[in-house]
């Protein structure tokens, strides 16, 4: 996996997305893409590798971007 990738991590609201966002140097916050589900209607994008000491109760789920699609990276089981 290219750890330099777009990923895009999504919440069960829009609070989770703010504070990792503020966790995530060089994150932006926009709409969740329409070919993923979520709770929340916002989306954190980053292009730094993932890792899993960034999940939360509020992060629902990490992909990668692969060309037009995405390919989940990470599912939070809590």
């Amino acid at each position: 996996m290219d750890t330099n990738s777009e990923k895009v991590a999504t919440f069960h609201n829009h609070y989770g997305a703010m504070m990792f966002k503020k966790r995530v140097s060089g994150s932006r916050l926009a709409p969740v893409p329409r070919s993923l589900s979520s709770s929340c209607g916002t989306a954190a994008f980053f292009s730094s590798p993932f890792d899993v000491e960034l999940s939360d109760e509020n992060l629902e789920a990490v992909y990668i971007k692969e060309g037009e699609s995405y390919r989940m990276i990470y599912e939070n089981k809590e």
